[in-house]
């Protein structure tokens, strides 16, 4: 016999089950249709820009012509080809196939760029190809480091969104690097790729993957020799001697870059290298062309900042220019990995001193956000941390692979997913790239990846206060992040004597390290390379050491 309410129970119990079991067949269901959705959209993929200018600085707005050529890529056809440009451009006309084509512009909802949607005479097939012609008038309010118009300078960077491309940067898989020809008509412009100039036109044509873009200006053109041939200088009109003497050192470093990526990499592609004085958006580089300072060609020396941002822009040359760079997580791959062997060209050519010095200003300027930091892998530059985390804890990650598989299988690997990639339509991309360090390393470096790019930032390794035990020095260390790790552990005696053992300290626990000396220890420092990225630095030390850098850390890290 049922008790009396049991069955009102019962009835309740089989509705709430046939409710679940209908919300699952329904988010199935979902998930279904948008997986076929996604199997069956179409994905542009640019193969080429051809972008005229109009005379620069003839007045307060930039006119042009860009022909966007892209090729579908994706696994269904397009009947709409949708652009991205600058929200103040004014488009005039668009055109496909040699005639009017209608379209519709919206506005992006972050950025500061506009979506011009093109209805397409007919629909592109998959692996098909189509080019867009945009005539637009783009008003330049107020000069920037990213655009700028003048009768005497005028720069355009890609940051200023001022040509069409399906995407920017903001896009989980990057902006859209490819091969381009610039026109730029009535003025003295340099851009990347070769040169080419015909009655008062600026012309380039660049074969490597790039962004289009164009300084104009007036320089003394200063060009390398011997093991610095295709590299040239652009220095402040009427620069003096000394001017042109430093031009000719970051020549000769540039070449060095060169020859030393060309040793990880295999042989350069004929392609310009520029080093240009700009006096705005310094520091940007694409596809050979680099934009420094006047006072970097007006100093005695050449200053760490300049170094690194040219051992940059020569990676770049094969890291992203020869091989593009693309899919989620491109930041790691293009940004991370050209500042992790720029360093290491800096060691290679200044020293283990100054290579050091780098790391230590990597290390500070990432301490200063690692406790507000996101996965690496899932970051676009949308992230308030984005460009500081990438280059920075980017550079330390590929640093430690390098330590956990091996210099020379490391470089092995680089080279040839970057070979392999050049005909690969996904590129050069960080899933690949950690399917081919797994495969070397195996579940350590499998661990290591899936903890530094995955996640946030957890790990604090601390040294405890050396003391005697049973005539032999002990440290207490604990590690603090989610993942075990072993690393070096140095001691020093009263002496100066130095003992380093090698200690393992699991995750969320605590480890220790046994130095077999009876010298008095007076310091101790837990993982003195600094492989690791860690939430503080300070602790790494006993007894502990109060720096600067790491005030100024905890003080900024909210900001």
């Amino acid at each position: 016999m049922i008790a009396p309410g049991a069955g009102k129970h019962i009835n309740h119990l089989m509705i709430t089950r046939r409710l679940a079991l209908l919300v699952v067949i329904v988010i199935f269901a979902a998930l279904l249709t948008a997986n076929a959705q996604d199997e069956s959209r179409p994905v542009w993929q640019v193969a080429n820009f051809d972008i005229t200018v109009n005379n620069p600085g003839a007045e307060r707005a930039l006119n042009a012509r860009a022909i966007v050529s892209v090729r579908n890529v994706g696994r269904g056809s397009g009947s709409s080809l949708t652009l991205r440009i600058n929200s103040k451009a004014e488009i005039k006309s668009v055109n496909v196939g040699g005639a009017t084509a209608s379209y519709r512009v919206t506005p992006e909802t972050r950025g500061g760029a506009q979506r011009v949607t093109i209805a397409l005479p007919g629909a592109v097939t998959p692996n098909g190809t189509v080019a867009a012609t945009v005539d637009y008038r783009l008003p330049v309010e107020e000069n920037s480091g990213v655009a700028a118009l003048s009768p005497v300078g005028s720069q355009f960077l890609p940051l200023s969104l001022w040509y069409p491309s399906p995407n920017t940067s903001l896009a989980v898989s990057g902006a859209d690097y490819a091969p381009f020809r610039l026109t730029v008509s009535g003025a003295n412009a340099v851009s990347s790729g070769a040169e080419k100039r015909a009655n008062g036109d600026s012309v380039f044509e660049q074969t490597l993957h790039a962004l289009p873009f164009f300084v104009v200006g007036s320089w003394d053109r200063v060009e390398g020799g011997g093991n610095g041939k295709g590299i040239s200088a652009f220095v402040p009109k009427g620069a003096g001697a000394d001017e042109r003497k430093q031009a000719e050192s970051l020549i000769a470093l540039a070449a060095d870059a060169r020859a030393f990526c060309a040793g990880w990499f295999g042989a350069a592609s004929e392609v310009p290298v520029r080093l240009v004085a700009s006096k705005r958006g310094a520091g940007f580089d694409d596809a050979g062309t680099i934009l420094l300072p006047d006072a970097a060609f007006q100093r005695k020396k050449i200053d760490s900042s300049t170094a690194l941002g040219i051992g940059e822009a020569v990676a770049h040359l094969w890291i992203g220019g020869a091989t593009p760079v693309r899919g989620e997580g491109h930041g790691v791959m293009r940004e991370a990995l050209a500042r992790f062997v720029a360093t290491q060209f800096i060691e290679k050519q200044f020293g283990a001193d100054a290579a050091d010095g780098e790391r230590a200003r990597q290390r500070l300027a990432y301490e200063s956000i690692a406790k507000r930091d996101a996965p690496l892998a899932l970051m676009t530059p949308v992230d308030a941390t984005y460009f500081n985390s990438v280059s920075n804890k980017g550079a330390m990650i590929w640093r430690l692979v390098d330590h956990v598989i091996g210099h020379d299988a490391f470089v092995a690997a680089l080279r040839g997913l970057l070979l392999s990639a050049q005909s690969d339509p996904d590129g050069f991309n960080l899933a690949r790239a950690r399917a081919v360090f797994v495969e070397r390393g195996g579940p350590a470096v499998k661990a290591l990846l899936d903890a530094e790019l995955d996640h946030p930032t957890d790990m604090d390794l601390l040294a405890g206060l050396p003391h005697q035990e049973n005539g032999q020095w002990v440290s207490a260390l604990r590690n603090l992040g989610s993942n075990e790790v072993t690393v070096n552990v140095a001691a020093t005696t009263d002496s100066g004597q130095q003992v380093t053992v090698l200690a393992t300290i699991p995750a969320h626990d605590f480890g220790q390290a046994v130095f077999k000396t009876a010298t008095r220890v007076v310091r101790v420092e837990v993982d003195p390379e600094k492989l690791y990225p860690q939430l503080d630095y300070d602790n790494d030390i006993a007894p502990r050491q109060v720096e600067i850098s790491g005030s100024l850390a905890e003080a900024t890290r909210l900001f």
